[in-house]
């Protein structure tokens, strides 16, 4: 039908325009979906460095705790070395915050975390310069982890070094773009003489699972004392299982005579044993712990 109209020379100039029309597009398409993206991811501002999610240290088998730590004492420091918010320190801070602040202040530090949700105050929002109760200088920050804020969730975190304290200060304050205004020289005088000529002791650490279930274990009601083979058990427990919850809440009765004696003596007979043993001889008591720290021992083999 089109030869009526055109002829083969007209027409085959007419496809030959179409097929280049419809590469321009196709080109176009591909410029706009593929490369323009680039282009503009590539030249967009950098952003802040968001610090990395909680977790233990590396190698611990369980991301969220901490392997055991002994403890140990820690020298006074140089205060040049943590008062300035130098590459080392921020890079710290980083760490520091995604471990212990994350969850509650948000990644950013608008105060938007997970677990910080219901709760009243809610966490504090870096980014504003409004509400910093101790204020928002290195000090004020500093005592906040010194000291926690009573009345709130936050609490003092002096699990940490005065060196990880600070590097966390640094950090928080430049989560907030605003002029934090000039320091107090006189507070952060104090503040450095308490790093230069005061020393601090980190204590033993163990990791959480761990001490839950060292906890889960000494709640547990004691195993209740056998004194049907020792003739110095019989006469002076009434009732075993409350006699064995009575030393399990005693520390330090087997390391005297005197020690067992004022622990048990006036609580007789609520505490499980006789009303009799007020009366013992000196003797009779040296008989008796010995009867209880062997009979003890055995029960928790």
């Amino acid at each position: 039908m089109i030869e009526r109209y055109v002829s083969p020379s007209e027409l085959k100039r007419l496809l030959s325009a179409l097929l280049v029309v419809i590469i321009f597009l196709a080109l176009l398409m591909v410029f706009a979906f593929l490369v323009l993206p680039g282009v503009r991811n590539a030249n967009a501002p950098p952003t802040d460095t968001m610090p990395s999610p909680a977790g233990g240290e590396t190698g611990w088998l369980d991301p969220t705790d901490y392997p055991a730590e002994r403890g140990r004492t820690v020298p006074p420091i140089d205060p040049a070395t943590v008062m300035a918010p130098t590459p080392e320190m921020l890079a710290r801070g980083v760490v520091l915050y995604g471990q212990n602040c994350a969850s509650c202040h948000g990644t950013a530090g608008v105060g938007d975390g997970a677990a910080g949700k219901g709760l009243n105050p809610a966490p504090r929002n870096f980014t504003k310069p409004e509400g910093w109760v101790n204020g928002s200088h290195i000090d004020g920050i500093f005592k906040t982890l010194d000291q926690g804020v009573k009345g709130s969730s936050m609490v003092a975190y002096t699990m940490l070094t005065k060196r990880d304290r600070m590097a966390l200060v640094h950090y928080v304050r430049s989560l907030g773009k605003f002029d934090h205004g000039p320091d107090d020289p006189k507070a952060m005088q104090t503040l450095t003489s308490l790093f230069a000529h005061s020393g601090e002791v980190i204590p033993n650490r163990i990791p959480v699972a761990k001490a839950m279930a060292r906890l889960e274990t000494e709640s547990r009601a004691p195993a209740a004392i056998p004194v049907d083979q020792d003739p110095a058990l019989a006469a002076a427990i009434l009732d075993p299982a409350r006699a064995a919850q009575t030393l399990s809440a005693l520390p330090g009765w087997s390391a005297s005579d005197q020690a067992l004696a004022r622990g048990i003596a006036a609580g007789a007979p609520g505490n499980g044993f006789a009303p009799g043993v007020a009366l013992y001889s000196g003797a009779q008591w040296q008989a008796l712990r010995g009867a209880l720290d062997r009979t003890v021992k055995e029960v928790k083999r």
